[in-house]
């Protein structure tokens, strides 16, 4: 079988410098995925945003993480998932497993006074660990919509809705003719066609004025001719298309957190947050005692 060819030039040191430079700066956001590498290098004007130097990067990626100069767990594939359906050794593991995870993980929900329910949507999934990651402090959900939501997934916002008082909707995409239309199009689909009423869509992100004072590189192959929604997007944007994943993740963490907040009355916010940890101390308490029957039954 013939082997691929791959040279580590000084050219190609020399981008790899610049990637680990990005890796490093970005510590706290890894892994990362491949297009938001790309956006920060183009965002720094290491190389041009041209489909070349994205495929160039990528072969980039591979080589550098098999010759061990990245590490693999820098890099992230957020489309494909590893289902684990093994089982256990024998009936001991499972105990120390499911005491390990026992009453692990609970969350008291911080929003039960503020009188509104709030969810956060986003265009793309490459994103959502930064998300997840900030709103989870606030308790609120992130959905990943992956372009323009079917009826089946409109239908289970309404559910999801339907005993709830004031829902409002914060919503992140990209700045091209289909992101822009994304979420009015559910919008009039929920609204008009659904009959469901009451629901506050914000978007925050990104915006044009997100654009130039972050001066965010350009998607020139988001502007497609043959779109029915490029006509009205140039008419009004200009022939602008700029992706979410060119914002710097401080940036849009920064952004998540505050568009959360005005949502909120934060008072309630901290008392609901002081109740928690009293209950995780109550928690942890009998998690002790199951701990010490569990050794004396062993």
């Amino acid at each position: 079988m013939a082997r691929r060819k791959w040279s580590w030039t000084k050219k190609q040191f020399d981008k790899l410098n610049k990637v680990q430079e990005i890796l490093e700066e970005l510590d706290e956001y890894k892994p990362l995925t491949l297009r938001q590498v790309y956006y920060q290098l183009v965002g720094k004007g290491y190389i041009e945003n041209r489909v070349s130097e994205y495929g160039m990067l990528s072969g980039l990626l591979k080589y550098a993480r098999i010759a061990g100069y990245i590490p693999w767990e820098d890099i992230e594939d957020r489309g494909r998932i590893f289902h684990n359906l093994t089982g256990f050794e024998d009936y001991q593991e499972f105990i120390s497993a499911s005491y390990y995870h026992f009453l692990r993980g609970y969350r008291r929900n911080l929003l039960q006074k503020q009188g509104k329910y709030l969810e956060i949507w986003i265009e793309k999934d490459a994103l959502s660990s930064i998300f997840t990651r900030t709103a989870k402090y606030y308790t609120v959900p992130v959905i990943v919509c992956r372009g323009f939501n079917s009826v089946s997934f409109l239908n289970a916002f309404k559910e999801r809705i339907q005993a709830e008082d004031h829902p409002v909707v914060l919503y992140f995409g990209d700045f091209d003719p289909s992101g822009m239309a994304m979420l009015n199009s559910s919008k009039i689909t929920l609204e008009n066609e659904m009959n469901v009423q009451g629901v506050e869509f914000k978007r925050i992100a990104l915006s044009k004025e997100d654009i130039f004072e972050y001066n965010l590189p350009h998607n020139p192959s988001a502007i497609k001719k043959k779109d029915t929604r490029t006509k009205k997007h140039v008419a009004q944007y200009g022939e602008i298309a700029v992706e979410l994943d060119a914002l710097p993740p401080a940036i849009l963490e920064e952004k998540i957190r505050n568009a959360i907040e005005a949502e909120l009355d934060m008072n309630f916010f901290k008392e609901e947050k002081r109740e928690e940890e009293n209950e995780f101390d109550l928690l942890n308490d009998i998690k002790k005692g199951v701990g010490e029957f569990l050794q004396k039954v062993a």
